[in-house]
């Protein structure tokens, strides 16, 4: 038999096989015309069998003697073909189907039924019962009393333990709950996230989509949004929403089928991803993944859950502010931007509509999109000092500085700690705007419709927000520097004083005592809108 030379297979050139070949004979260089490399085996090369990574292949032990079975059958590849149910199988489509969970070897099955945990269940209760107390009322879709039944009876099923762990891990972060310990073990919300992912992954949850695996998406979300991981947040956000458009979650009606004893408020959920990755995405200045306007329901077709009702409103101001910028409007932009800041600015929720808490949500979003919208009447060049319309003035954030303080009057630290990182943001780009208005245009500042300034105005917010922007150094230090800086180029201002503390001076001796001072009655007011 006939074999090239080492010099023609090294030059890849046809070789006769003579002793010298032509190739050889009568190349331009002087060339050795040998033969002394081994032969190599004729014929196509075998194909090779991918084998699963060894941490997989340590977790399904199980099918060992099957992968075996696989190898033993590639081995014999060249030589024969393999007849599997009447139809010639190429082995390579074992191990495929092998790895897909197809046919008997389920993998994915062993994986999802042999899970193992590693957060004890008394951990996982005594948040889910933080969960009710706290933050049921901003996020009203799961049914705390069944999921704790669900964890207490240690089935360890992965759909409703990624549920616990995710939910455990957004609520420990949303309202700053210390590390649990437990035996030897320190478990936070970063333990509770990790261990939901990992689990996650082992039960191949894609495959396997329900509504528990939705929102565990969701309240993970929630947890990298509140630690500020932006990309995994946005991520697990969108992930959430695709997954929901494979269930068919945005459709009118939810297949009965989906339905879990754990998920509560089902005709809702769909609204609050979508509410979610809206606001989100506005703070990143991205465009959303789903692109439609969402479809509200009627409020009489959903539950009468105060917190359900509450949501329905929120998402109302998400919804007009949606439409204000669809590209599909026939209206000028500036009469959009008047329209819906005017529509926005006569929205109102009543107190017996929501809870405190979604109040508070209600009044910071619909103050910070009035504040997006003059941005963006701003960056067109629309303003001007002499407009009839707030809007298109350099004063309009001081009407939105002090309409937020208005609202915010009655709340506490503890009860805007439920809304997270979300509503700083928010309430930090109202006040951020108010001081670049007054750092940028002192005339603002010594408007004489103001008596109680916008610095005031800028300085009370600044007061609101300092407990959540300590956990927060880079806005902290942001806001705090330009309040500082506003308050002190802010002009002095003599309050008015009344008549007869002019007239008789602001000491008297004979009703106060020596020394005393008379108490001074300042009048000021604050500008009709």
């Amino acid at each position: 038999m006939k074999r090239a030379c080492d010099s023609c297979i090294s030059r890849k050139v046809r070789c006769d096989g003579a002793h010298p070949c032509r190739s050889c004979l009568y190349s331009s260089k002087k060339v050795d015309c040998t033969y002394l490399k081994p032969a190599r085996k004729r014929g196509p090369k075998s194909r090779r069998v991918s084998l699963l990574p060894a941490a997989v292949a340590e977790e399904r032990g199980t099918v060992n003697e099957e992968l075996d079975v696989v190898l033993d059958a590639s081995q014999d590849a060249e030589s024969q073909s393999h007849v599997v149910g009447g139809r010639d199988l190429d082995p390579t489509m074992v191990v495929e189907s092998l790895t897909h969970g197809e046919s008997a070897w389920d993998m994915t099955e062993l994986s999802a039924n042999s899970v193992s945990t590693s957060v004890s269940a008394a951990v996982l209760e005594t948040i889910i019962q933080e969960y009710r107390s706290k933050s049921y009322n901003v996020w009203p879709v799961v049914k705390a009393e069944t999921l704790l039944e669900r964890v207490s009876d240690g089935s360890n099923d992965p759909g409703t333990y990624c549920l616990a762990t995710a939910l455990c891990a957004a609520t420990m972060a949303q309202l700053d709950l210390p590390p649990m310990k437990h035996y030897s073990s320190i478990i936070d919300s970063g333990v509770l996230a990790g261990e939901c992912i990992r689990v996650r992954e082992q039960s191949h949850y894609r495959e396997h989509l329900d509504l528990r695996s939705v929102l565990a998406s969701f309240f993970l979300h929630v947890y990298h949004a509140k630690v500020n991981k932006r990309n995994s947040a946005l991520i697990f956000i969108q992930e959430a929403i695709s997954c929901a458009k494979l269930l068919r979650l945005d459709c009118d009606e939810i297949v009965s089928e989906l339905a879990s004893d754990v998920v509560d408020n089902e005709d809702i959920l769909f609204l609050l991803l979508w509410v979610s990755e809206r606001g989100y995405a506005m703070h990143l200045g991205l465009s959303p993944s789903y692109a439609d306007i969402v479809k509200l329901p009627e409020a009489s077709n959903i539950s009468d859950n105060v917190h359900v009702q509450g949501l329905l409103e929120l998402a109302r101001l998400f919804v007009a502010f949606a439409q204000c910028f669809s590209s599909d409007s026939s209206c000028p932009f500036t009469d959009t931007l008047l329209t819906t800041e005017d529509f926005l600015h006569g929205l109102s929720m009543r107190r017996d509509q929501a809870a405190f808490v979604r109040l508070a949500d209600y009044h910071i979003t619909k103050e910070w999109m009035r504040t997006i919208i003059w941005q963006q009447a701003l960056s067109l060049g629309l303003l001007s000092s002499t407009s009839y319309n707030a809007l298109m003035t350099f004063t309009f954030p001081s009407y939105v500085g002090r309409d937020l303080l208005s609202s915010l009057k009655d709340y506490h630290a503890e009860d805007l700690l439920p809304l997270g990182r979300d509503q700083l943001l928010k309430c930090f780009e109202v006040a951020n705007s108010l001081a670049d208005t007054l750092l940028c245009n002192p005339a603002v500042s010594v408007d004489s419709c103001f008596r109680l300034g916008p610095q005031e105005f800028l300085h009370g917010l600044y007061q609101k927000l300092a407990p959540f922007l300590e956990q927060d150094p880079i806005l902290n230090s942001i806001l705090r520097q330009k309040t500082a800086e506003a308050l002190l180029r802010a002009p002095s201002r003599l309050w008015t004083l009344d008549a007869e503390s002019t007239h008789e001076g602001v000491r008297d001796d004979e009703e106060h005592g020596a020394g005393k001072c008379r108490p001074v009655t300042l009048s000021f007011h604050t500008p009709a809108y």
